[in-house]
Protein backbone atom coordinates (compact mmCIF):
# COMPACT_ATOMS: atom_id res chain seq x y z
CA UNK A 1 0.00 0.00 0.00
CA UNK A 2 1.37 3.41 -0.97
CA UNK A 3 2.10 6.14 1.54
CA UNK A 4 0.99 9.79 1.42
CA UNK A 5 3.40 11.73 -0.74
CA UNK A 6 2.79 15.19 0.72
CA UNK A 7 3.26 16.75 4.11
CA UNK A 8 0.01 17.55 5.92
CA UNK A 9 0.32 21.07 7.39
CA UNK A 10 -0.48 21.72 11.05
CA UNK A 11 -3.06 24.44 10.55
CA UNK A 12 -3.65 24.86 14.28
CA UNK A 13 -0.03 25.91 14.78
CA UNK A 14 -0.21 28.15 11.73
CA UNK A 15 -3.38 29.79 13.12
CA UNK A 16 -1.41 30.82 16.21
CA UNK A 17 1.53 31.91 14.06
CA UNK A 18 -0.66 34.19 11.98
CA UNK A 19 -2.38 35.70 14.98
CA UNK A 20 0.99 36.44 16.56
CA UNK A 21 1.74 38.67 13.54
CA UNK A 22 -1.09 41.04 14.51
CA UNK A 23 0.38 43.75 16.78
CA UNK A 24 -1.34 45.34 19.74
CA UNK A 25 -3.58 48.14 18.56
CA UNK A 26 -4.59 46.29 15.38
CA UNK A 27 -7.08 43.55 14.46
CA UNK A 28 -7.41 41.04 11.66
CA UNK A 29 -10.33 39.08 10.25
CA UNK A 30 -11.12 35.41 9.68
CA UNK A 31 -11.05 36.11 5.95
CA UNK A 32 -7.60 37.69 6.09
CA UNK A 33 -6.21 34.71 7.98
CA UNK A 34 -7.89 32.32 5.55
CA UNK A 35 -6.32 34.12 2.61
CA UNK A 36 -2.93 33.89 4.29
CA UNK A 37 -3.51 30.13 4.65
CA UNK A 38 -4.18 30.00 0.92
CA UNK A 39 -7.96 29.63 0.60
CA UNK A 40 -10.94 31.75 1.60
CA UNK A 41 -12.79 28.49 2.24
CA UNK A 42 -10.78 28.25 5.47
CA UNK A 43 -12.48 31.31 6.97
CA UNK A 44 -15.20 29.23 8.64
CA UNK A 45 -12.60 27.00 10.29
CA UNK A 46 -10.55 30.03 11.40
CA UNK A 47 -13.57 31.41 13.22
CA UNK A 48 -14.54 28.03 14.67
CA UNK A 49 -11.02 27.43 15.96
CA UNK A 50 -11.04 30.87 17.58
CA UNK A 51 -13.71 29.75 20.04
CA UNK A 52 -12.32 26.24 20.61
CA UNK A 53 -8.53 26.60 20.85
CA UNK A 54 -6.38 26.14 23.94
CA UNK A 55 -6.73 29.59 25.45
CA UNK A 56 -4.49 31.30 28.02
CA UNK A 57 -4.49 34.75 29.65
CA UNK A 58 -1.89 36.18 27.27
CA UNK A 59 -3.52 34.84 24.12
CA UNK A 60 -4.03 37.56 21.48
CA UNK A 61 -7.17 35.98 20.00
CA UNK A 62 -9.22 39.05 20.96
CA UNK A 63 -7.53 40.69 17.95
CA UNK A 64 -9.47 38.43 15.58
CA UNK A 65 -12.80 39.87 14.43
CA UNK A 66 -15.44 38.95 11.91
CA UNK A 67 -15.96 40.31 8.41
CA UNK A 68 -16.91 43.99 8.45
CA UNK A 69 -15.28 44.48 11.86
CA UNK A 70 -17.91 42.84 14.06
CA UNK A 71 -16.29 41.62 17.25
CA UNK A 72 -17.84 38.16 17.20
CA UNK A 73 -17.57 35.50 19.89
CA UNK A 74 -14.71 35.47 22.37
CA UNK A 75 -13.46 32.27 23.98
CA UNK A 76 -12.27 34.20 27.05
CA UNK A 77 -15.67 35.70 27.86
CA UNK A 78 -18.24 38.07 26.43
CA UNK A 79 -18.04 40.51 23.55
CA UNK A 80 -17.80 43.24 26.18
CA UNK A 81 -14.69 41.58 27.62
CA UNK A 82 -13.22 41.40 24.13
CA UNK A 83 -13.98 45.08 23.57
CA UNK A 84 -12.26 45.99 26.84
CA UNK A 85 -9.09 44.14 25.87
CA UNK A 86 -9.05 45.90 22.51
CA UNK A 87 -9.69 49.25 24.17
CA UNK A 88 -6.70 48.67 26.47
CA UNK A 89 -4.61 48.35 23.28
CA UNK A 90 -6.08 51.51 21.74
CA UNK A 91 -8.67 49.90 19.46
CA UNK A 92 -12.07 51.54 19.59
CA UNK A 93 -15.14 49.36 19.02
CA UNK A 94 -18.29 51.47 19.35
CA UNK A 95 -21.32 49.22 19.14
CA UNK A 96 -18.97 46.22 19.12
CA UNK A 97 -17.77 47.22 15.64
CA UNK A 98 -14.13 47.91 14.71
CA UNK A 99 -13.20 50.27 11.87
CA UNK A 100 -11.07 47.97 9.70
CA UNK A 101 -9.79 50.84 7.56
CA UNK A 102 -8.27 52.32 10.71
CA UNK A 103 -7.27 49.25 12.71
CA UNK A 104 -7.20 46.38 10.23
CA UNK A 105 -4.10 44.30 9.64
CA UNK A 106 -4.16 41.92 6.67
CA UNK A 107 -0.47 41.61 5.84
CA UNK A 108 -0.10 38.11 7.19
CA UNK A 109 2.05 35.30 5.87
CA UNK A 110 2.58 31.61 6.62
CA UNK A 111 3.49 30.25 3.20
CA UNK A 112 -0.09 29.69 1.92
CA UNK A 113 -0.16 25.93 2.69
CA UNK A 114 -3.65 25.36 1.26
CA UNK A 115 -2.48 26.70 -2.09
CA UNK A 116 0.24 24.04 -2.01
CA UNK A 117 -2.37 21.37 -1.29
CA UNK A 118 -4.36 22.49 -4.32
CA UNK A 119 -1.25 21.91 -6.40
CA UNK A 120 -1.06 18.40 -4.92
CA UNK A 121 -4.64 17.83 -6.09
CA UNK A 122 -3.75 19.12 -9.54
CA UNK A 123 -0.88 16.63 -9.71
CA UNK A 124 -3.21 13.80 -8.65
CA UNK A 125 -5.72 14.79 -11.32
CA UNK A 126 -3.11 14.12 -14.01
CA UNK A 127 -2.92 10.50 -12.83
CA UNK A 128 -6.65 9.76 -12.66
CA UNK A 129 -7.94 7.00 -14.94
CA UNK A 130 -11.63 6.64 -15.69
CA UNK A 131 -11.59 3.15 -17.11
CA UNK A 132 -14.43 0.98 -18.42
CA UNK A 133 -14.88 -2.02 -16.16
CA UNK A 134 -17.30 -4.95 -16.43
CA UNK A 135 -16.29 -7.51 -13.80
CA UNK A 136 -18.52 -7.53 -10.72
CA UNK A 137 -16.52 -8.78 -7.71
CA UNK A 138 -18.05 -11.28 -5.30
CA UNK A 139 -16.98 -9.11 -2.36
CA UNK A 140 -16.84 -5.31 -2.13
CA UNK A 141 -15.30 -3.22 0.65
CA UNK A 142 -16.35 0.19 1.90
CA UNK A 143 -14.53 2.75 4.07
CA UNK A 144 -15.78 5.56 6.26
CA UNK A 145 -14.39 7.81 8.99
CA UNK A 146 -16.22 9.03 12.09
CA UNK A 147 -14.96 11.55 14.60
CA UNK A 148 -14.91 11.28 18.38
CA UNK A 149 -13.56 14.83 18.69
CA UNK A 150 -12.20 17.41 16.26
CA UNK A 151 -8.77 15.77 16.63
CA UNK A 152 -9.56 12.07 16.88
CA UNK A 153 -11.14 9.76 14.32
CA UNK A 154 -11.96 6.13 13.64
CA UNK A 155 -11.79 4.66 10.14
CA UNK A 156 -13.61 1.42 9.40
CA UNK A 157 -13.54 -1.04 6.51
CA UNK A 158 -16.51 -3.33 5.89
CA UNK A 159 -16.36 -6.23 3.41
CA UNK A 160 -19.74 -7.26 2.02
CA UNK A 161 -20.94 -10.10 -0.20
CA UNK A 162 -22.22 -8.48 -3.38
CA UNK A 163 -25.03 -10.95 -4.10
CA UNK A 164 -26.59 -10.82 -0.62
CA UNK A 165 -25.32 -7.66 1.09
CA UNK A 166 -24.11 -9.82 3.98
CA UNK A 167 -21.29 -8.41 6.09
CA UNK A 168 -18.36 -10.82 5.80
CA UNK A 169 -15.51 -9.09 7.64
CA UNK A 170 -14.58 -5.73 9.14
CA UNK A 171 -11.81 -3.88 10.92
CA UNK A 172 -11.18 -0.37 12.19
CA UNK A 173 -8.32 1.88 13.28
CA UNK A 174 -8.40 4.88 15.58
CA UNK A 175 -5.88 7.71 15.55
CA UNK A 176 -5.25 11.40 16.09
CA UNK A 177 -6.40 13.64 13.22
CA UNK A 178 -4.25 16.69 12.53
CA UNK A 179 -5.96 18.45 9.64
CA UNK A 180 -9.36 20.15 10.23
CA UNK A 181 -12.44 19.94 8.03
CA UNK A 182 -12.27 22.56 5.29
CA UNK A 183 -14.58 22.24 2.30
CA UNK A 184 -12.86 20.70 -0.78
CA UNK A 185 -9.84 19.66 1.34
CA UNK A 186 -11.37 16.60 3.05
CA UNK A 187 -8.70 14.39 1.47
CA UNK A 188 -6.00 15.84 3.68
CA UNK A 189 -8.06 15.18 6.80
CA UNK A 190 -8.97 11.58 5.97
CA UNK A 191 -6.30 10.22 3.62
CA UNK A 192 -3.70 9.41 6.33
CA UNK A 193 -6.07 7.34 8.46
CA UNK A 194 -7.65 5.65 5.41
CA UNK A 195 -4.24 4.58 4.11
CA UNK A 196 -3.37 3.21 7.54
CA UNK A 197 -6.66 1.30 7.56
CA UNK A 198 -6.15 -0.16 4.09
CA UNK A 199 -2.64 -1.28 4.99
CA UNK A 200 -4.15 -3.33 7.82
CA UNK A 201 -6.82 -4.69 5.48
CA UNK A 202 -4.21 -5.67 2.89
CA UNK A 203 -2.09 -7.44 5.51
CA UNK A 204 -5.19 -9.42 6.49
CA UNK A 205 -5.75 -10.49 2.88
CA UNK A 206 -9.21 -8.86 2.79
CA UNK A 207 -8.70 -6.02 0.34
CA UNK A 208 -11.43 -6.09 -2.31
CA UNK A 209 -10.98 -5.40 -6.02
CA UNK A 210 -13.04 -2.22 -5.75
CA UNK A 211 -13.51 -0.04 -2.67
CA UNK A 212 -16.44 2.29 -2.00
CA UNK A 213 -15.54 5.49 -0.18
CA UNK A 214 -17.77 7.79 1.85
CA UNK A 215 -16.70 10.89 -0.04
CA UNK A 216 -16.63 12.34 -3.51
CA UNK A 217 -14.77 10.98 -6.49
CA UNK A 218 -14.46 13.27 -9.50
CA UNK A 219 -17.68 15.05 -8.44
CA UNK A 220 -15.53 17.68 -6.75
CA UNK A 221 -14.74 21.31 -7.67
CA UNK A 222 -11.22 20.25 -8.68
CA UNK A 223 -12.35 16.74 -9.75
CA UNK A 224 -10.19 15.20 -7.01
CA UNK A 225 -12.34 14.17 -4.05
CA UNK A 226 -11.17 11.83 -1.33
CA UNK A 227 -12.27 8.71 -3.26
CA UNK A 228 -10.24 9.79 -6.29
CA UNK A 229 -7.20 10.82 -4.27
CA UNK A 230 -7.26 7.57 -2.29
CA UNK A 231 -7.59 5.52 -5.46
CA UNK A 232 -4.58 7.15 -7.11
CA UNK A 233 -2.32 7.04 -4.04
CA UNK A 234 -3.30 3.46 -3.15
CA UNK A 235 -3.35 2.33 -6.82
CA UNK A 236 -6.82 0.78 -6.64
CA UNK A 237 -10.29 1.17 -8.17
CA UNK A 238 -12.52 3.39 -6.04
CA UNK A 239 -16.05 4.79 -6.14
CA UNK A 240 -17.26 7.83 -4.20
CA UNK A 241 -20.70 7.99 -2.57
CA UNK A 242 -22.01 10.98 -0.60
CA UNK A 243 -25.26 12.15 0.94
CA UNK A 244 -24.65 15.76 -0.04
CA UNK A 245 -23.81 17.35 -3.36
CA UNK A 246 -20.52 19.23 -3.18
CA UNK A 247 -20.69 20.65 -6.69
CA UNK A 248 -22.45 20.20 -10.01
CA UNK A 249 -26.00 20.65 -11.27
CA UNK A 250 -28.89 18.18 -11.14
CA UNK A 251 -32.65 18.50 -10.74
CA UNK A 252 -33.73 16.04 -8.03
CA UNK A 253 -37.35 17.17 -7.80
CA UNK A 254 -39.87 14.39 -8.30
CA UNK A 255 -37.36 11.56 -8.42
CA UNK A 256 -38.92 8.11 -8.18
CA UNK A 257 -37.49 5.30 -6.04
CA UNK A 258 -34.49 3.70 -7.79
CA UNK A 259 -34.38 6.53 -10.34
CA UNK A 260 -31.04 8.13 -11.17
CA UNK A 261 -30.22 11.38 -12.90
CA UNK A 262 -26.87 12.65 -14.21
CA UNK A 263 -25.00 15.33 -12.29
CA UNK A 264 -23.23 17.75 -14.61
CA UNK A 265 -19.97 19.38 -13.61
CA UNK A 266 -19.14 21.89 -16.24
CA UNK A 267 -20.47 20.51 -19.50
CA UNK A 268 -20.15 16.79 -18.79
CA UNK A 269 -21.57 14.18 -16.39
CA UNK A 270 -19.34 13.64 -13.36
CA UNK A 271 -21.77 11.62 -11.25
CA UNK A 272 -25.33 10.51 -10.75
CA UNK A 273 -27.98 11.27 -8.17
CA UNK A 274 -29.77 8.09 -7.08
CA UNK A 275 -32.92 7.94 -4.98
CA UNK A 276 -32.18 4.72 -3.17
CA UNK A 277 -35.52 3.84 -1.56
CA UNK A 278 -39.13 4.95 -1.35
CA UNK A 279 -38.56 5.86 2.31
CA UNK A 280 -35.69 8.22 1.53
CA UNK A 281 -36.63 11.17 -0.65
CA UNK A 282 -33.11 12.60 -0.57
CA UNK A 283 -30.80 11.03 -3.15
CA UNK A 284 -27.24 9.89 -2.75
CA UNK A 285 -24.55 11.04 -5.17
CA UNK A 286 -22.28 8.52 -6.89
CA UNK A 287 -19.12 9.33 -8.82
CA UNK A 288 -16.15 7.36 -10.11
CA UNK A 289 -12.99 7.71 -8.09
CA UNK A 290 -10.20 5.97 -9.98
CA UNK A 291 -9.92 3.10 -12.49
CA UNK A 292 -13.69 2.88 -12.99
CA UNK A 293 -16.11 4.81 -15.17
CA UNK A 294 -19.43 6.39 -14.23
CA UNK A 295 -21.58 3.60 -15.68
CA UNK A 296 -19.74 0.96 -13.67
CA UNK A 297 -19.83 3.05 -10.50
CA UNK A 298 -23.60 3.35 -10.67
CA UNK A 299 -24.07 -0.31 -11.61
CA UNK A 300 -22.02 -1.62 -8.69
CA UNK A 301 -23.60 0.71 -6.15
CA UNK A 302 -27.07 -0.35 -7.30
CA UNK A 303 -26.14 -4.02 -6.80
CA UNK A 304 -25.12 -3.19 -3.23
CA UNK A 305 -28.36 -1.44 -2.26
CA UNK A 306 -30.41 -3.54 0.15
CA UNK A 307 -33.25 -1.27 1.22
CA UNK A 308 -31.18 1.39 2.95
CA UNK A 309 -30.16 4.84 1.76
CA UNK A 310 -26.48 3.83 1.56
CA UNK A 311 -24.96 0.79 -0.17
CA UNK A 312 -24.20 -1.99 2.32
CA UNK A 313 -20.40 -1.58 2.49
CA UNK A 314 -20.77 2.07 3.47
CA UNK A 315 -23.70 1.44 5.79
CA UNK A 316 -21.59 -1.05 7.74
CA UNK A 317 -18.40 1.02 7.60
CA UNK A 318 -20.30 4.00 9.02
CA UNK A 319 -21.90 1.91 11.76
CA UNK A 320 -18.67 0.13 12.73
CA UNK A 321 -16.60 3.33 12.78
CA UNK A 322 -19.07 4.89 15.20
CA UNK A 323 -19.33 1.82 17.40
CA UNK A 324 -15.56 1.34 17.61
CA UNK A 325 -15.13 5.05 18.19
CA UNK A 326 -17.53 4.95 21.09
CA UNK A 327 -20.45 6.74 19.50
CA UNK A 328 -23.91 5.38 18.89
CA UNK A 329 -24.61 4.61 15.23
CA UNK A 330 -27.23 6.73 13.45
Amino acid sequence: MSKPFCEIPDLASLWHELLAQVPAGRVTTCGAMARALGSEKAALWVGHFAVHHDHHPGCPCHRLVRAGGKLGAYIGGTEAAKARLLADEGVEAPGNLVDLDRYGCDRLDCGRPLEKLRRVQQDILKKVLLRRRTRIPKLVGGVDVSYQSPNEGTAAYALVETSTGRLVWSTAVRRRIVFPYISTYLTFRELPILLELLEEVELSGRLSEVVLVDGTGILHPRRVGVATHLGVVASMPTIGVTKKLLCGQVDVEGMLPAESRPVLHGDRPAGVALRATSDSRRPIFISPGHRVDLAYAERLVRLLMCGRRLPEPLYWADRISREVGGRRSV
